[in-house]
């Protein structure tokens, strides 16, 4: 079936909706998380993070002598591990990032603007390719199932943006991939590798849009197997030049940063694989909502039973509609669903979160729309107990991906504005950090409710300018309670209550020595590290030291305890 622009074959409502959901992020424009050290570097104002316009997500390159740097700074907090390191070829989005600055400096409107342009992108090019593979009502399901999910949300910042780049460029590739196979178009062989490549240096994300190549070829296509190979050879080579750069020039972030390299630790890959592929393929069907791997790393076993019985079940409730679909669709839907699954391999190394459904759930709303299509124009008029059960969880299915989805692909960038970026301007302007308060001081945040606070104050800071203290000091950051008793006149004993502090290297006993603390951890349980001692070089009251902490929703000036005296802060009435 030869394909011309969806919005000629009566798909333009959805072409619509694309349109209505990437302007309605714009009055939540705003900039957080990583786009402050990105950012930072742009302005000149800090000398940590990548350099522009190529290496922008270079964060920590995993040297143990600059990593002590940033930690003496404060840019980086006490336990993180010496060889902590991020550092990722994404060249084309690092570019772009860099052009808008050129273009809008520090005004975030204009790179939502430019977000939006991408999302859009992906968008035609998925609605080019379902309308080649299914009938247009399956193939506007599909693609609306795809839009309004809420997993898009999370990439309205900046720096999340390579994800939307590589999905773009990659379909537009998988696309060309097909039309060359189905129509012969010559042409497309060659669209598909420049796009593929251009989708790999995008971002990482491009290894999943490869997979569905590689899907397309093994369960779609009925040449013989040799003519197969012939068809993936090209991208095969691309794909495997592409992992030797990686590999050789030293790209990817160390197991301390929480991601899990297979070029690395194979074997640990492997043997973690099947429950992070769970997570994510039970997130698909549940509508996202896997940010907890990162934000609860305690729920991480529960996460994985649940994943995989919701993977599970959503297999049985597909058998019923696999049969009664048309031999074109179940051959689409065939190689969709393992384009799926292979493209989640790739993020199973990652800190899963939303951003890592995007890519495999190019295939997963194309199967979902199958179910959901068969359920309502058959199945639902069938008798039987079976039919009936089956038909609740379709319509349960229906309400998550048709009702409530848009409801959070809608929120999600206000609510992050809200979180990440609102609530961390309003947190740095409070008087406790005036300038003359500060000034020459070591800044000592005895502990954050969240990251937000306690890891990206710093680089918001630097970017905007505000007063700087000599140093900023980061204790703990967790969403529990925190007791602090002083042991003597340099040293402050911290305990988490409830909760710890996230840490894959630090144990009990070990030592960390900065410029002007010593840390030596003395607890740890599931939560992580739950009892510190810090022993500064002067005395908790010399003036040189500034104490502050989270205290009735917002960052307060403390006084440390008198010897032998306690304090205590209670757990954060909200958690990020």
């Amino acid at each position: 079936m030869k394909s011309k622009p969806f919005f000629l074959k009566g798909m333009w409502p959805v072409a619509l909706l694309a349109v209505f959901l990437g302007l309605a992020e714009l009055p939540f424009a705003s900039f957080m998380a990583d786009d402050f050290i990105q950012l930072g570097a742009l302005e000149g104002v800090s000398s940590y993070g990548g350099q522009a316009p190529f290496r922008l997500y270079d964060i920590a390159d995993g040297d143990p002598d600059r990593v002590l740097a940033l930690k003496d700074a404060g840019a980086f907090p006490w336990f993180f591990a010496p060889d902590f390191r991020m550092v990722f070829f994404r060249p084309l989005s690092s570019a772009l990032l860099a052009l808008d600055h050129r273009l809008f400096g520090l005004r975030p409107l204009g790179y939502r603007v430019h977000g939006v342009i991408w999302f859009l992108l992906l968008a035609a090019g998925l609605g080019l390719l379902l309308r080649r593979l299914f009938p247009q009502g399956l193939a506007g399901l599909a693609l609306t199932i795809f839009l309004v999910s809420g997993i898009h949300g999370p990439l309205s910042w900046t720096a999340t943006r390579h994800i939307v780049i590589a999905a773009a460029l990659g379909v537009f590739g998988l696309y060309f991939h097909v039309r060359w196979r189905q129509d012969g178009w010559r042409a497309g062989r060659f669209l598909s590798l420049v796009t593929l490549a251009l989708s790999l240096a995008g971002s990482e994300a491009a290894l999943g849009a490869c997979a569905y190549v590689f899907a397309y070829e093994a369960f779609a296509v009925e040449d013989e197997w040799r003519m197969r190979i012939r068809a993936c050879l090209p991208p095969a080579l691309l794909v495997l030049a592409y992992l030797s750069f990686y590999r050789l020039l030293g790209f990817g972030a160390s197991a301390s940063s929480g991601y899990l390299n297979p070029l690395n630790e194979p074997l640990r890959f492997l043997a973690e694989l099947p429950g992070r592929l769970a997570v994510i393929l039970g997130g698909m069907v549940a509508g996202g909502n896997v940010d907890l791997w990162v934000l609860r790393p305690q729920l991480r076993p529960l996460m994985i039973f649940t994943g995989a019985v919701l993977t599970v079940l959503f297999a049985v409730l597909l058998c019923a509609p696999w049969k009664g679909a048309a031999a074109p669709q179940r051959q689409a839907v065939r190689w969709l669903l393992a384009g799926a699954v292979l493209s989640a391999v790739p993020f199973a190394g990652t800190p899963i979160g939303s951003r890592c459904l995007v890519v495999p759930w190019i295939g997963g709303a194309a199967v979902l729309a199958l179910v959901l299509h068969s359920w309502w124009t058959i199945l639902r008029r069938e008798p039987g107990a079976g039919k009936r059960l089956a038909g609740g969880a379709c319509v349960l299915l229906a309400v998550i991906h048709l009702a409530l989805a848009p409801v959070q692909r809608l929120a999600a960038p206000f609510l992050l504005q809200r979180m990440m970026s609102t609530r961390l301007a309003a947190a740095m302007a409070v008087p406790a950090l005036a300038r003359e308060r500060i000034a020459g001081k070591t800044v000592v945040l005895l502990a954050a409710p969240d990251i937000v606070l306690g890891f990206h104050s710093y680089f918001y800071r630097q970017l905007f300018r505000l007063p700087m203290p000599s140093a900023w000091r980061v204790l703990a950051w967790a969403p529990c309670a925190f007791h602090f008793r002083r042991l003597d006149t340099h040293t402050l004993a911290m305990e988490a209550i409830g909760g710890g502090i996230s840490s894959l290297q630090l144990r009990t006993g070990d030592v960390v020595r900065l410029r002007d603390v010593q840390v030596t951890v003395t607890g740890y349980d599931a939560h992580g590290i739950t009892q510190v001692e810090f022993r500064f070089a002067v005395p908790l009251d010399d003036p040189a030291l500034y104490f502050i902490a989270w205290r009735d929703g917002r960052l307060q000036h403390v006084s440390p305890p008198a010897l032998g005296a306690e304090l205590f802060l209670p757990a954060p009435a909200f958690v990020f």
